[in-house]
């Protein structure tokens, strides 16, 4: 039996579907099969394997084996990865390697399309992640990492952004939680959030990584600058949930609000990940805390006395030398320490993005500075006259 006799074949059984729903869309798809019609069978078909109602029940493979294989090579290389995906999905849970192969096997047929390889070396990779030993860790990480690692050479190369770059930023950020990665899971879950469509991510998904991103933003080594993410929308899914302390604690942490931080230590200490790195946090949340005091001043006004820093940022005036040193060591800030009058001078703050209560505060700065400008514009227009007359 040819391929397209299989075809017809399997065709013709599942338009007799006892489940009208189904039976229906067979229908439609041999009709549009019948006439060649393979922009629209593909769009069905992509829509179709990802329908609950519809896959329920159904043999994945069987459809691909019958059915898809017999016309694959008119569909577009990215949509047949796409379309293949839960056949191999369907097949990891039976046999794992089986599934990498498969999928490994499609990429003959789509091997002239950049985008269609890129998405089908993420499609293993994230086979594989969710591929867990007998401790519910990933049992083959070294392999993940070296498909992370020629996948990402080859997103590279892609001109702008693709509908390629969401899926591999998803999967690469698993991973990066997967070995404990804060600071990189950090910045490689904002870059997925920032390519892929909100609308296509569930009410749970969302609430999911913004969990996530909260914690990798409180642990991440290195991450002061929680501007962007209290910026994005994805933040409103915790509202009126048990998490939203996380995102008070993201706004105490921006502006070093040790007291908010304290606050809500009963919260956040149930947490082990958080419990156990409480020196950690304690820590970023006083070096914010000097770079708040910081930018709250006008620059020419950034003579920081030693009492002023201990009493925001909670430590005794003898340890403020050392903080201020570990955030000139990291780059937060730039200055000097005069520690025969107790000063601290502050020249540079690294720069971040604000939230509103900043940005206001910027705003006011920028409005007395202009007063002041002012101010010497007319003095300088008042006395000009005297001063060309003396010349």
């Amino acid at each position: 039996m040819s391929s397209q006799e299989r075809a017809d074949a399997y065709l013709s059984k599942k338009k007799n579907s006892e489940d009208a729903f189904k039976a229906e869309k067979w229908r439609l798809l041999d009709d549009l099969y019948s006439k060649k019609l393979w922009h629209p069978v593909t769009m069905m078909l992509r829509e179709l394997m990802y329908e609950p109602a519809f896959t329920m029940g159904e043999s994945l493979k069987d459809m691909y084996d019958n059915f898809i294989h017999e016309f694959e090579h008119r569909i577009n290389p990215l949509e047949l990865v796409e379309i293949i995906l839960p056949v191999a999905r369907e097949i990891a849970t039976q046999d794992h390697e089986a599934a990498c192969s498969f999928i490994g096997g499609i990429e003959k047929t789509v091997k002239n399309d950049k985008e269609a390889m890129i998405r089908s070396a993420t499609a293993q990779a994230e086979l594989r992640l969710s591929h867990k030993d007998a401790n519910g860790r990933c049992s083959d990480i070294q392999s993940v990492r070296a498909l992370i690692e020629s996948t990402q050479t080859a997103l590279d190369a892609l001109p702008g952004v693709t509908a390629v770059h969401a899926p591999f930023y998803k999967m690469s950020s698993v991973y990066l939680r997967e070995i404990g990665d804060y600071a990189a899971y950090y910045r490689e879950a904002l870059r997925y959030l920032g390519c892929e469509d909100s609308n296509k991510m569930t009410e749970a998904d969302c609430r999911m990584q913004a969990v996530c991103l909260g914690f990798a933003a409180l642990l991440g080594e290195n991450v002061y600058n929680f501007g962007e993410l209290l910026a994005h929308p994805i933040l409103e899914s915790l509202r009126d949930t048990p998490e939203k302390w996380l995102v008070e604690m993201l706004y105490a942490f921006n502006s070093g609000n040790l007291a908010e931080f304290h606050k809500h230590k009963g919260t956040w200490s149930e947490w082990d990940d958080l419990k156990k790195h409480q020196a950690l946090l304690e820590e970023k949340i006083r070096l914010l805390c000097l770079m708040e005091i910081s930018l709250g001043r006008p620059s020419k006004m950034r003579h920081i006395p030693f009492a002023e820093i201990a009493e925001r940022a909670r430590v005794a005036e003898d340890e403020v030398e050392f903080l201020v040193m570990k955030a000139l060591s990291r780059g937060l800030v730039r200055g000097s320490i005069d520690q025969v009058n107790q000063l601290v001078t502050i020249t540079w703050v690294q720069p971040r993005v604000l939230d509103r209560k900043q940005i206001l505060a910027m705003a006011d700065r920028i409005g007395q500075w202009h007063k002041e400008v002012d101010g010497i514009s007319g003095l300088l227009q008042e006395n000009a006259k005297e001063i060309l007359t003396k010349a």
